[in-house]
């Protein structure tokens, strides 16, 4: 009894003031949608594959070393990139299909053929320069990378309702926030819920205008009183 109490506390509370919530939603949603389409920087991802015929541990350490920093410069002077070994270790993922002999390079990058040019480069740097460090020569090219025409990160409404959600838990803390701060009772339901016991009855609120005219009806009754003899 007293969780069903609490818990028509809480939606009381929320109910009051659910303009809060409606309008930090739409907010939100509005926000996430503009960040998306205007601030959110588009990328593009292309993938080389490679057929390497290894061991597992062996193959774990060949596509450790696409990624790794120090292999990758040998991309960016093929390439004449402007651009940190580090940076480009970022952009730049590794993976084997399935755990069969397949190996997927996968770049990220702003621009489509830029993000193309990476995974082919690397993956002909990978085939060139193994053998050189690791004297392993079963490395081969299976395709080379495509040209991406979509975006991977243009998913708008996603981070709208991402938007929506952060509104909805926003509003939601400002409401409780708001009441904790908020110690009158506005209503005779807001009372019974409160103090868990039942109104009898209220005093009505007496507005200030028909205050002032009482007022100054009981001042005429006295003048009157006093210049008639009279109370009335």
């Amino acid at each position: 009894m007293e969780k069903e109490i609490n818990i028509k506390k809480l939606l009381y509370v929320i109910r009051k003031r659910i303009w809060i919530v409606i309008l930090l939603s739409i907010l939100f949603s509005i926000f996430g949608g503009v960040y998306s389409v205007f601030f959110t920087k588009p990328l593009y991802e292309s993938s080389s594959r490679l057929i390497v015929n290894a061991e597992p541990e062996l193959m774990n350490t060949l596509m450790v070393m696409i990624e790794e920093p120090s292999f990758l410069e040998y991309v960016i002077v093929d390439l004449g990139l402007e651009k940190t070994p580090e940076q480009l270790s970022e952009q730049v993922y590794a993976e084997s299909i399935e755990g069969s002999s397949i190996v997927k390079i996968s770049v990220m990058d702003a621009n489509p053929l830029m993000a193309k040019k990476i995974a082919d480069a690397t993956a002909k740097v990978f085939q060139k320069e193994v053998p050189k460090l690791l004297e392993f020569k079963d490395i081969s090219i299976f395709s080379k990378a495509k040209l991406g025409s979509k975006p991977i990160n243009d998913d708008h409404e996603t981070r709208m309702m991402l938007g929506f959600i952060v509104g909805l838990i926003t509003s939601v803390g400002l409401i409780f926030l708001m009441n904790f701060f908020d110690d009158t009772i506005k209503s005779e339901k807001e009372a019974e819920l409160l103090l868990d016991l039942p109104v009898f009855g209220y005093i009505s609120k007496v507005d200030t205008r028909q205050k002032s005219g009482l007022k100054n009806k009981r001042i005429k009754v006295k003048v009157r009183g006093a210049s008639h003899g009279t109370i009335e």
